[in-house]
Order: structure tokens, then sequence, then C-alpha cells
């Protein structure tokens, strides 16, 4: 991991402090006083959540507490913690919370099971000292072991409330079973089924060294996480994955996370270097109808690894609806195509403010390092793109062949005010596939196009903001440059620019920091601008 992404890396782990533990101890505590949030707050490292140790309770809500190690015969408070985090869930009831402190629990976690689910909605929460007097997840690590027996956590809930796992470490988890009947062999390190109107929370945990049943040989899904809700009826439940480090996991597919079902939400998980071994999804995996992924650093992933073909490294959404947001993706590997994004038979979404910039080439001079869209039996993919950042992928091959984007099978892309720079060549179309493209970076033809240097930061080290003499955006402030890019108020000038800070020219900027807090300033008076008063 480069110097940059570890420092974006700080940056997630720092706007995690927004969770919100004021609405978090409202819930909680309108079920007694006791239940109050005590504490700092969110570090991080965790939601910040902590409350008093009541012990096993059997009207009120309870918060037990949980060391390993601890004596015999406890009774979940402070001074006589359970044992086991097992051993307080089946003694726990439904809102229950479950505060679990340093150390090793070598246990295959289980809230209800294959086909039963459990109605108890719990709230699992790691990294507390030993007298539970303090929580930091970072520093105190509550490590889920599970032994490469089973997933090292299982959530099977039917419920409309909220269930919560946070600020854990999971780590050898194993596949669920190996067939429909039993779980696909999906799922290492959790394994969550969500059925009804509630909520799976899975936020500000460690999963890594995990891996779903036959990864090489069989299409066993989620090696970090696997997620499904209902998707037929009524319901409306929400499956949660934020604020995660998901690393170094495998599975055939969605090495890091496979969501499946009606809708899901990823927000500021770090998916890095995880392999997929079949052909689809090395690091993402969504099948989910309706799913959001805001905020994400997702590199360093690959699929295909046993197979020897395949598509979608970092993020593969297969025939649902997806919109990408905000997201950092980068040195992704497929074999065939689509090394960063793959929108596949059918897929309908969008991609807004994305950084996707140096994911490896495909082999034999294919197209798609970038973005693949497909088609087939579920139909052409239809992709909107507005306000990112496509750079830096540079590719063998001779045209068509070694483009960032790739389109076919009477798939669709509409792209606007992005900036594709860098790249062997932009777009390449085969079987009825078609694009366009408008106020952009590019070489490309189009309303508003042009191609220069856009004058990026520091693109050695994934730093693509824009220079500017009216104020570039550093992590310890707004610097000057020497010169400005051209595609400050380069945007469509009907563009929302009111999240760009002044002085904005009154337009857009192109690219991912586009009308952001992060996007450059306009100069007053500029040499370099070419559209603030008009074309040049």
């Amino acid at each position: 991991m480069s110097r940059i992404e570890a420092g974006f890396l700080v940056l997630l782990w720092a706007l995690s402090c927004i969770v919100a533990t004021p609405a978090a101890a409202a819930e909680l505590g309108a079920h007694g006083a006791a239940l109050d949030a005590v504490g700092e707050g969110p570090v991080g490292h965790d939601n910040g959540e902590r409350y008093p140790c009541t012990g096993l309770q059997a009207g009120a809500q309870a918060v037990i507490c949980i060391r390993v190690g601890a004596p015999a015969g406890g009774n979940g408070s402070a001074a006589a913690p359970l044992q086991s985090i097992n051993a307080a869930i089946a003694a726990a009831k439904a809102g229950d919370v479950l505060q679990v402190a340093a150390g090793t629990y070598a246990e295959n976690v289980a809230l209800g099971a294959f086909n039963a689910p459990s109605s108890t909605h719990l709230r699992l929460l790691g990294g507390f000292s030993a007298d539970f007097s303090q929580r930091d997840a970072n520093a105190q690590r509550s490590i889920i072991d599970g032994g490469l027996l089973n997933p090292a956590v299982q959530l099977h809930v039917q419920t409309a409330q909220r269930c919560v796992l946070d600020g854990f470490e999971i780590t050898r988890g194993l596949g669920l079973g190996s067939s429909w009947q039993d779980g696909y062999g999906h799922g290492g390190g959790v394994y969550a089924v969500l059925e009804g109107n509630g909520e799976i929370v899975i936020s500000h945990n460690r999963i890594h060294g995990n891996r779903t049943r036959d990864h090489t040989s069989i299409d066993s899904r989620g090696g970090g996480i696997h997620t499904r809700n209902q998707s037929g009826g009524a319901g409306t439940g929400l499956l949660r994955i934020e604020d995660n480090h998901i690393h170094d996991n495998l599975a055939g597919k969605g090495a890091g996370i496979n969501v499946s079902g009606r809708q899901a939400r990823l927000l500021r998980n770090a998916v890095q270097g995880n392999t997929g071994h079949n052909d689809h999804g090395g690091g993402i995996y969504v099948s989910s109808a309706a799913t959001e992924v805001r905020a994400n650093v997702i590199s360093g992933n690959v699929v295909g690894a046993s197979v020897g073909y395949g598509w979608g490294g970092g993020i593969l959404i297969a025939g649902a609806g997806a919109d990408l947001v905000g997201n950092l993706i980068t040195d992704n590997y497929a074999p065939t195509a689509g090394a960063g994004v793959f929108w596949d038979e059918g897929a309908v979404g969008t991609m807004r403010n994305d950084l996707v910039v140096r994911n490896r080439c495909p082999e034999g001079a294919r197209s798609g390092a970038a973005l693949y869209l497909d088609g087939g039996p579920g139909g052409p993919s239809r992709v909107q793109l507005d306000a990112l950042t496509i750079a830096d992928h540079v590719c063998p091959g001779t045209a068509p062949n070694g483009a960032a984007i790739y389109i076919e099978a009477n798939s669709t892309l509409s792209v606007r005010n992005t900036v594709l720079w860098g790249n062997s060549r932009e777009f390449a179309t085969l079987s009825g596939g078609s694009y366009t493209i408008a106020y952009s970076l590019t070489g490309a033809a189009g309303t508003g196009n042009f191609s220069a240097d856009p004058r990026f930061a520091d693109a050695a080290n994934l730093d693509y903001h824009l220079r500017s003499r009216g104020g570039r955006y550093t992590a310890a402030g707004w610097v000057l440059d020497a010169l400005s890019s051209p595609a400050i108020d380069a945007g469509d000038p009907a563009a929302d620019f009111s999240a760009e800070s002044l002085p904005n020219g009154g337009r857009m900027n192109i690219g991912a920091y586009a009308n952001t807090a992060q996007a450059s300033r306009s100069a007053a008076t500029d040499p370099d601008h070419l559209f603030g008063n008009g074309f040049e």
C-alpha cells in the first residue's frame, strides 16, 4: 500500500468519527437510564458506544460483558464477566448489548443458524479494556478466531430492529456448508442474513485471513463478508457495511465483500488485497437490487487467480442497480476486462466523484483496465458517469485494444464533467456498445470537450487534485500553485457547483473533486483559465 493510500485510510477512519453515537444512545437509553452511553465517543476504530455493565437481567435491557479467561460462573457484570461470546448470546434477550474485552476468542460466533433465523437482535461491541472502563478497538483488540472450521461470525436474524457487529478483528473463518442446503460455502469471515424490515450493521471491523469453502474450485462468495437480505415480499431490510478494513481474504467470487438481496449500503470501507479465484468480482461482488457504494478504498484486488480469466477485479455489479460515489479504485486486476469496475448483464447505475486510476492492464492487450460495460442474457448495461477522474491506465496493444473504457453488447455509457488523462486509449466499443461524452477533458469529440494537461498535483503519489493559483486542497490546508489546471471551471454550465468553496468562478470544475469541498479554487485573474469568460 502506498503512502497516499495509507493517508487516505487515515482520512477514512477520521471520517468514521462522524458516526451518530448520540442517536444510538437515545435508541438504547429509551429502555432505561442504565443504558445511557458514557465516554468520549467514537475514536474512529469503533462506533464509540460504551455502557455500564449490568450483567444478566431478566426484565430490563442488559449490558452483558465478556472477557476470555474470566473465572467460570460469571454473571456478565464487569466484576464477573462471561467467558465466551456464544455463552453471552445464548443468555441474551432481544435488545441486549454484548461488550467484549480484548483477547482472542477461539470460537465460531453464531446468532441464529442457516434457515433458522433468530428474532433476538443484539449489539455486539468489541475493543474494551479488561475492566470495561475504556473502549478503543485499535489498541484493545477483540479477536474472533474461527479456526478455519466455519464462518468466524454468523448472523441469521429476522427482525424489524437493528443488529450490530462493531469493533472486532475477525480472522480464520471458513465458508458455511457446501451446497444450497447448508450455505453454498459462502461467507468466511462474516455470514449475515437478514429477514424482515430491520438492519444489520457490520462496522469498524478488521476482517482478514478468511476464505470461503473450496474457494479455488466452486462459486463460493464473500471471503471477508457475505450478506443477503430479503428480496421478495414486503421486506425493506437494509444491510450496512461501514468503516471496515477488509483485506487478504480468499473466495471464488467477491473475495472481500459479497452483497445480495434487496438493498445494501457500503460506506468508507478499505477493501484491499483480496483474491477471487473464480471469474467474477475480486474485491466486491454486488447483486443486491439497490446498492450505495460510497467513499471506499478498493485497491489491489484480483480475480481469476485459479481459472486464469475473469472480469471485475475491483468491483463487479451483476445485473443489479448501484450508485458509486467518491471511491478510490486503483491497482486492481482482472485477466480479461474490467480490472477496476465491471457493470455486467443489465446492470444500471451511476458513478460520481470516483477516482479510477492505475488499475492493472488485462492480459493480451485487451481493453477495459478502468471500466467495462457488458450485456448478456440480462440485457445491456446502462451507466452514467459524472465528475470522475479516469487516469494512468497505460496498456499495450493497438487500437481498438488497450482502451481504459470498454463498452459492448448494446450497453450504453454517458459521461460528463470527467477528466480522462494518461490512458493509452480512452474508449473501445464492440457489438453495439456506445457512449456519449460532454464537458470533459478527453480526446473524444463532444460538446464542451477539450484536451490539455490537467495539471494534477502529484499523480505519481495518487494525488489527483487540480493545481490552482486560487488554492488547492491538501490535508494540511489550502496551498497556492504557480499554475492552474484548465479543468477548473470547465464543467457543464448548467451543473451544480454549490459545494465548491469560494472563489469558485461560478462554474463547476471537472474531475473527481468537482462540486465537493475539495474542489480547487478559481483565481481572480488567471491566464491558465480556459472557461471562466468563455472558451479561449
